[in-house]
């Protein structure tokens, strides 16, 4: 990842630290929406190639600009809607490059153990939600923003290790950030460990700034991503 780059990201992670620290809950989720934002811009500014990651981008952004009102129940359900149509675009994105990719029973069988073990625990955070969440529909996105969560874990992975590349690492670095972005963010609002808030923004920051470090090297063509 360039220089520039990773110094842009220990800025904004101090600030978001700073303002975590010094200011209230709400105030200082707007610095995370101003991270997001900004790595946008640098993407439509300096590295823009292709149409699936920009929309990646404004998803994550907006779903980052609506947690600000994530006590609203209906902008909640939104928020959720929202991170699952990026996490979607995000194994639409790779997807292609692994259609030739073969399983064997063994990986099938680990799959399945796997995301059986990822349904139970959805289970079992799903019952330390408050009263006002329980309802079917938020129960719903809250399921399937797991399950997504799982997906996007395996398919770069898989880019990872079939392509063994830059741009597979990035990826594999933003869909882990991603994913320990949303439970540390469980941690900390539901289950009132406030110091997660400060991984939960870490992680954030570090999953879009390689976002932003994977888009630089791309040069996608149709439907194939070709490694610059």
């Amino acid at each position: 990842m360039k220089f520039w780059l990773n110094l842009l990201m220990g800025f904004l992670i101090a600030a978001n630290f700073l303002a975590i620290y010094f200011l209230d809950e709400y105030v200082d989720r707007w610095f995370r929406f101003g991270a997001t934002f900004l790595f946008l811009l640098i993407y439509i500014l300096k590295y823009f190639s292709n149409y699936r990651l920009l929309f990646i981008f404004l998803l994550l952004a907006l779903c980052d600009g609506l947690l600000v009102y994530y006590e609203i129940p209906f902008l909640k359900k939104i928020i959720y809607t929202v991170r699952i149509l990026a996490y979607l675009n995000i194994i639409l994105l790779i997807a292609p490059s692994l259609s030739k990719l073969k399983l064997n029973l063994f990986t099938v069988l680990i799959s399945i153990f796997i995301i059986t073990i990822d349904i139970y625990l959805l289970h079992e955070m799903a019952k330390s939600l408050p009263k006002s969440d329980q309802n079917p529909i938020f129960i719903i996105l809250f399921y399937l923003l797991g399950i997504t969560s799982l997906a996007i874990a395996a398919v770069s992975m898989s880019y990872l290790n079939r392509y063994a590349n830059k741009a597979g690492f990035y990826l594999v670095i933003v869909s882990f950030g991603l994913i320990l972005s949303d439970i540390f963010f469980y941690n900390a609002y539901y289950l009132d460990f406030e110091e997660f808030y400060y991984l939960d923004r870490l992680a954030n920051i570090i999953a879009i700034s390689f976002l932003l470090a994977f888009g630089s090297t791309q040069k996608i063509t149709g439907s194939e991503a070709n490694i610059s």
